[in-house]
Order: C-alpha cells, then structure tokens, then sequence
C-alpha cells in the first residue's frame, strides 16, 4: 500500500503541517474524457478537463488553478486549499444483492482507516452515510407483518442475529427512516444490527473518533434489507440546507470551508431517483460553490474481464455504461471502482491521490 507517497503528496498540495439476491441491474465501466484515461488496479481515472458552476475548464494537471494565476501571482501566500477539513459522504445500497458488496467494504475498512489516519494525518475529517431509500428496515424486515420477528422472536432471524425484536423498534427516531440523514442504527439482514456510539453524538464520525475502524463499520454496515434505493435523490437530500442546517438530522456535517468527498457504492442502476446527472450535479455544486471543491467517487459494477473468474453473487456490467457516469464526468476530480473488486483498499488508495489534487486547488468561498 502506498501510503507515504500519497501522504506526502497530500501534505505538500494542501499546504497543511498539522438476506442474498441476485444481480438486478446494470451499473457502468469507467469514466473517459478528451484528454485520456489511465486505469489502476480496480479503477479508471479519467484526467479530462471538468467543469465549475460557471460552467468554465478546469485542468486537473496542476496544483493551481489557471483561472486564478499562478504561484507567483500568489507571491508567498499561496492559496489556502482545504486547510486540512475534509466531509465524507458515502451513499451506499442496501438492496438484497449488496451481500457480497457489503462483505468486501467491510473487508476494505482496515485499509481505508490506515489511508485515512496515514495520507490525511492531522485532518479534521467528518464521516457520514446516508439513508439511501427513506426507510428503517427494522420496521419491515424483522418487526409485524411478515417480518422475521414473527419466526425468530425474540431475534430477527438468521441474517439478524443480534437484532433485539421490539426493543429495536423502540429506539427508532424520525431521522433512523429520513432520506438522506446520516444511518447510526443499521438493522436487518447482514447489517451492524446496533446504535452507533459515535464520539461527538452526532449522526457522522468527527476526528478524535477513538474507535474509528468501529464507528467505520457501525455507520457503514448498512446490510442488505433495503429497497431499490433512488440514490442519486439520497445524495441530493443528504447535501441539503434542511438536513444540515440548525436542527436537521445532519446538522454541523457539511462544512463550508471543507473539501467534499461523495463515495456512491451501488450493484445496479439508479432507476429510482427523481433526479439526473444535470440536476445532481447543480445540487451539489449549489452546496459547495463550486465543482472544485468536491472529489466524486464511485463504486459499481464493470465488465467481467476475459480470463478472470465470476465472483459468486456479485453483479457485472455487459451491458454499457449506464451509472452515474454522467455525473462524475461533470466534476474534475473522480474515481471510479469496481464493486466485484476483492477489496476497496487500493480503490480508497487511488481516492486519496485525488484528494490531495483537489486540496491543493480548493479555495474556500
């Protein structure tokens, strides 16, 4: 893993001292632009110019942004890039086919904690995922109705061991079931099945998290007992003023001053969501002021590769590129993985390297 490279490149741009389904859906192979791509170990990173609110180029090949001058316009004070404030977001699936997907993130976690605390030493990092279908699946899945509760009492079955039937269902609040606030009390089927005791008590990990690879997994584990997720509508929602803002389940997490990274971890395509490329894209430049200010990462299904053996459970994408593409391609700062990659680590390790790019020309509104 290489974590000193990418930790000292990051430091020197920024400036900075201190239950099983099957496959429903396809998702897409990768990202290219006018001036080439390159391809990595489970990534395709595309290096062509992105675009701004304004709507102007933007080139990725340099710390500095043409539009604003260069080093010696600057004189000795250079710009202030993310000054070491980073928001995380990740909008991940927990449609029944995430089984697989779900195992390999948790299996990641370790490496993305060390690529964390290791490439970002000394940031001020906020975590967050978002409910990705406006749903507690505490409700349908294990409690009443046909939920396993009814077989299993007083557990929610074999998938939910640790579910804790009724007492659960009485934990829950208003933000547990809201689309787009941060999940601290994922349930069901292969989920943490426990209430997030995150440092802060905020729905997000804030740095100073004394057990980040726990919190990691308790916020992300999110199972695989959801519906067909709209989770392009998810990642609008959990951007917005009304959830962030005095009050909201999200409030405090998206920081004006702080570099956006947006992580979509999906194994089909969004055909729920209300939304699209364009009017995502203007939401969540409307949120940060400005393309640069946002690193868009993506986890979904690609081609099966000649030669290479199917992994049990897990989908793949023969059919063209079909999500989210659109999206990514907008910003000047991305990455695309595979979902049926073995681990996410070298994903998250390739992540980081555009992270510091981005940091480096982020200049706070």
């Amino acid at each position: 893993m290489r974590v000193l490279p990418l930790a000292a490149m990051l430091l020197a741009s920024c400036g900075d001292t201190s239950p099983p389904g099957s496959p429903s859906g396809p998702g897409i192979t990768g990202v290219s632009g006018s001036t080439g791509t390159h391809t990595t170990e489970g990534t395709t990173t595309s290096s062509e110019p992105g675009d701004d609110s304004a709507g102007g180029p933007v080139s990725t090949s340099t710390g500095i942004l043409r539009d604003v001058g260069t080093a010696e316009d600057f004189g000795p004070s250079q710009p202030p890039g993310c000054k070491g404030k980073v928001d995380v977001l990740f909008v991940i699936s927990r449609l029944g086919t995430m089984v697989t997907e779900q195992d390999q993130l948790v299996a990641s976690f370790p490496g993305f904690v060390d690529t964390i605390e290791q490439t970002l030493e000394g940031f001020d990092v906020h975590i967050m995922t978002a409910n990705p279908d406006g749903e507690w699946p505490g409700y349908d899945y294990c409690e009443g109705g046909d939920g396993q509760c009814a077989a299993y009492w007083p557990n929610c079955g074999p998938y939910a061991p640790d579910y804790d039937c009724k007492t659960f269902a009485d934990m829950a609040t208003p933000c547990d079931e809201k689309l787009g606030a941060g999940l601290i009390f994922n349930v069901g089927g292969d989920a943490a099945n426990k209430l997030c005791d995150l440092h802060g008590g905020n729905r997000y990990i804030i740095s100073g998290e004394p057990d980040m690879k726990g919190a990691l997994e308790c916020i992300a584990k999110v199972g695989a007992s959801g519906r067909d997720p709209p989770l392009g509508d998810a990642m609008i929602a959990a951007l917005s003023p009304k959830l962030n803002g005095a009050g909201g389940c999200n409030e405090g997490f998206l920081r004006e001053d702080a570099l956006l990274v947006v992580v979509l971890i999906m194994d089909n395509a969004d055909i729920k969501s209300k939304s699209h490329a364009k009017t995502q894209y203007e939401a969540i430049v409307a949120a940060k002021g400005s393309a640069r200010a946002v690193v868009m990462l993506a986890v979904v299904p690609q081609p099966l590769k000649e030669g290479e053996p199917m992994v049990p459970g897990c989908a793949y994408d023969e059919s063209g590129p079909l999500n989210f593409e659109d999206l990514l391609s907008r910003f000047p700062y991305h990455e695309v993985g595979d979902t049926c990659a073995p681990s996410y680590a070298p994903f998250f390790e390739q992540a980081a390297a555009r992270i510091g790019e981005a940091c480096g020309s982020f200049i706070p509104q």
